[in-house]
């Protein structure tokens, strides 16, 4: 009987060839023996340059990789798709085009076997200068923290955001939150009710995962479709997460309308953006300790202007 792996690892492939050798390799050093207990799911989603032939050496090479080929040009199908074919207990996504720390991976896995946890959550190393990469890692030190800590770290998108690479997350809990059909957030769609979800969570402070932050980043060329799933997105968020966290919540509101209130086209979204900046001028938002004082600060500057 084939044992099955511990750790499913899926990586979403679309033209990469210039970046998805770095990734796979410091994938391989990463994990060490720990590439026994895994499978390396690798979704090729509609390449035109030399991506195939890339990922095929790796699977020739290690028989842990496993390439599936699609034609969705959307990376919320890619994930759902590697998400049903795979078989560990816990799931971790890598992006194509980013590096993890050599000798990660085993300690991680250790502690994953020993403690069980629904979540261990990391803390994404977001860089812009590739000199700036190195592989220093003061080791896996987690922190339990509790479900509420986790939706306080994540709602004030400092330490935690809603990114599902980097993270490892019980199998379970991803077959209840299928991934939307979305080109952009699609991890943030479902990511808070995963936290719901989930008990037992860690959270790793120092980072194994080094997110490349490039030029042309989604944050950095919202179109309308991206901006109508943040809005989407926001909503969800806001309906999945309990009501004591609304204020803030809110300071996602105001940032979509001190960014992109302007950019909104529709008359609805507009009037759903207002609305949620008019609840921030409240004296409960304003006494809430966990709402930074730059946004009450934000809050207090559209107070004339709604």
């Amino acid at each position: 009987m084939t044992t099955l792996p511990f750790v499913s690892i899926i990586i979403a492939a679309h033209n990469c060839e210039k970046t998805i050798d770095a990734t796979f390799d410091s994938l391989i050093k990463a994990l060490g023996p720990a590439i026994s207990e895994s499978e390396i799911i690798i979704i090729d989603d509609g390449s035109e340059d030399s991506t195939a032939e890339k990922i095929s050496a790796f699977a020739e090479k290690f028989t842990q990789v496993i390439i599936s080929t699609v034609n969705y040009k959307n990376i919320g199908l890619v994930r759902q798709h590697g998400v049903a074919l795979s078989q560990g207990q816990y799931i971790t996504m890598l992006d194509s085009d980013d590096i993890i720390k050599a000798e990660t991976l085993t300690p991680i896995f250790t502690f994953l076997h020993d403690v069980k946890p629904d979540m261990l959550l990391t803390r994404l190393h977001e860089i812009r200068d590739f000199n700036k990469i190195n592989h220093q890692w003061s080791g896996l030190n987690p922190e339990k923290i509790s479900q509420d800590q986790a939706i306080t770290h994540f709602l004030i998108h400092k330490d935690l955001q809603a990114h599902l690479i980097g993270q490892f997350i019980k199998r379970n809990i991803y077959l209840k939150n299928e991934i939307p059909p979305m080109t952009c957030y699609e991890d943030f769609y479902i990511f808070p009710k995963m936290l719901t979800q989930a008990t037992n969570i860690y959270f790793q402070f120092d980072s194994h995962y080094y997110y490349i932050k490039r030029h042309g980043s989604l944050s950095s060329s919202l179109d309308q479709d991206k901006i109508r799933n943040l809005l989407t997105c926001t909503i969800k968020m806001e309906n999945d997460l309990p009501v004591k966290f609304r204020h803030l919540i809110l300071c996602h509101w105001l940032d979509i309308y001190l960014k992109h209130y302007g950019s909104l086209i529709e008359n609805d979204h507009r009037a759903i953006v207002k609305k949620h900046v008019v609840m921030t001028h409240s004296l409960g938002f304003f006494l809430n300790r966990y709402v930074r004082f730059s946004y009450k600060r934000k809050a207090l500057s559209t107070l004339w202007k709604n």
